[in-house]
């Protein structure tokens, strides 16, 4: 067998190494497809996982508390408006305190725990907005309604520190109850007006959790008996704007 020219053993030396070269650069794309792969799959099991946990707190924990709320405005309004005309008609002290006990909210956290861990974590970054906008646009009033209630716990405590005994209420002690109860108006409507907002968005999402608004409403009947009505399937439509 003839041996191969200089030329020709050039030629073929560049051949092979041409295609140990194209081998090398197929295998190198192919992990790195691979591995872009395997890190979208990651990230698309964690936003699933992240976004569970987000509708999960909120149809389950934040969503039945502002369910409650949005239920119980027309009895706050009608309380604290009792309150305010007891004091303003010259009423005793038994008559003034007895209203009093009459108003109730409870003091409670509004969570964006699973928000902030998807934050924490990077998770949120990868999220499409397009299809978790309503789980961002309902976490973004957790911390104006935990400032409200915090707010609210100082005023029922203000309230229930009313002296019951005793002459004639000063015009200061009048004062001092008429300024607690405009707050709380004005505390109790950030709610009303937030979860008008809020409660159609929470129902897009899911159901709220039966067993948990069962309870909160339970809870809000035994301090406001009839006055407690669920909200209609088309709620706010119909809903008083005050």
């Amino acid at each position: 067998m003839p041996k191969p020219s200089p030329k020709q053993a050039s030629r073929r030396d560049w051949r092979e190494n041409a295609r140990e070269f194209l081998i090398v650069v197929a295998g190198v794309f192919v992990a790195l497809v691979a591995q872009q792969a395997v890190e979208a799959w990651d990230w698309h099991r964690k936003v699933d996982a992240a976004e569970a946990a987000m509708r999960d707190e909120l149809l389950f924990d934040d969503g039945p508390q502002i369910y409650q709320r949005v239920v119980m405005h027309p009895c706050l309004v009608a309380r604290l408006q009792a309150i305010s005309d007891a004091i303003n008609a010259g009423k005793d002290r038994q008559e003034i305190a007895r209203q009093i006990d009459g108003y109730w909210i409870d003091v409670r956290g509004y969570d964006r725990l699973a928000l902030d861990a998807a934050n924490a974590s990077d998770v949120a970054s990868h999220m499409p907005q397009d299809r978790l906008g309503d789980l961002f646009t309902v976490y973004q009033a957790m911390p104006l309604f935990g400032e409200a209630n915090k707010d609210e716990g100082v005023g029922m405590a203000r309230l229930r520190a009313f002296r019951r005994s005793g002459g004639a209420i000063s015009d200061e002690e009048k004062d001092r109850l008429l300024e607690t109860v405009e707050q709380l108006r004005n505390d109790d409507h950030l709610f009303w007006r937030l979860g008008k907002g809020l409660i159609p968005l929470l129902r897009r999402m899911g159901q709220l959790d039966p067993t948990r608004v069962e309870q909160f409403m339970r809870q809000a009947h035994a301090h406001y008996g009839d006055c407690i009505k669920p909200l209609p399937a088309d709620f706010p439509k119909g809903a008083n704007s005050e």
